[in-house]
């Protein structure tokens, strides 16, 4: 059962779980986590300040886990995420008839996309004054380049910017699983993001190398280019196995992970790959106007059938 208006003990890290529940995490996370040593201390503006948290690696990750602890120092978080793991699924949202939604210790989950968490979180389980903000991550795996068109998470963080509400998406490449020195970055990230006004349909990308504060080489600002792996496919041979040995014309392929051949100059991928970590403005806006301001130079009345 789902407990509205709870009282939400103090606590310097404190995770307002929804609409329905809430929980004061004291010091400590579901799972063990230790909080975040980097956090920023709270901005000067004493208002609430609403941050929606989420991701598509599934509600139990420990990278949203130490995400919504380092952000509990910047606002006031809710957590709404995917139950279970929706990586590649982009801006794709559910349409089915009937969202479940239930608490659990690290927040409340839903049987939906990650985008679809967002749009349902903003909708009906946001706070009186609604998000400030929305932070999707922290992905395990590293987003760069244009592998981010197919990102669950930079996806749930294109629906918050597709809602009007400024966004952040971080992912991690994968490593040893650690992520409070990402979280801490991110936290100050927002923090500053705060204070200086995010812009509405920007999402901000940051991408973490495996590295330790002590490793991480520097941070940058880069455009978006290039992929430091593309996604391609080989088919496999062998004994089908028994549940498909009567599938006449039956094909098998996997997914492999290529490397690419070529990385533009000064890309985010570039950067990335350098060692740094990396922040990547993203409109939601695809639109490319040259190409709009050129297509008006077209007989565009000569495609249609005037018969």
């Amino acid at each position: 059962m789902f407990a509205r208006n709870a009282v939400v003990p103090p606590g310097p890290a404190r995770l307002i779980v929804g609409a329905f529940a809430a929980v004061a995490w004291c010091g400590t996370l579901a799972c063990g986590a230790e909080p975040a040593g980097e956090a920023p201390e709270a901005p000067g503006d004493t208002s609430p300040y609403h941050i929606l948290v989420t991701n598509d690696d599934g509600i139990d990750s420990p990278g949203i886990q130490a995400l919504a602890t380092a952000l509990g120092e910047v606002g006031e978080v809710t957590v709404v995420a995917p139950c279970r793991q929706q990586s590649g699924t982009s801006m794709s949202i559910s349409l089915d008839e009937e969202f479940r939604v239930r608490a659990t210790p690290a927040g409340n989950c839903a049987d939906v996309t990650p985008a679809s968490a967002v749009r349902l979180a903003v909708r009906v389980l946001a706070p009186e004054s609604g998000f400030d903000l929305v932070v999707s991550g922290i992905n395990i795996g590293a987003n760069v380049g244009e592998i981010s068109h197919m990102s669950g998470t930079v996806g749930a963080a294109m629906m918050g910017a597709y809602l009007g509400i400024p966004a952040v998406a971080a992912s991690q490449d994968s490593g040893p699983g650690e992520f409070e020195h990402a979280a801490g970055i991110v936290a100050r990230f927002v923090a500053e993001l705060r204070r200086r006004g995010p812009e509405i349909g920007i999402v901000y990308s940051l991408n973490f190398p495996a590295a330790t504060a002590a490793e991480t080489r520097g941070i940058a600002a880069r455009p978006m280019g290039g992929s430091y792996f593309h996604i391609d496919h080989e088919e496999v041979t062998g004994d089908p196995g028994a549940e498909v040995a009567d599938a006449d014309g039956e094909r098998r392929f996997s997914v492999v992970f290529v490397p690419p051949d070529a990385i533009p100059a000064g890309s985010d991928t570039e950067a990335y790959n350098e060692g740094l970590v990396t922040i990547t403005p993203l409109r939601f806006d695809w639109t490319d106007h040259s190409t709009v301001e050129a297509l008006g130079g077209w007989d565009l009345e000569a495609l249609l059938d005037r018969r």
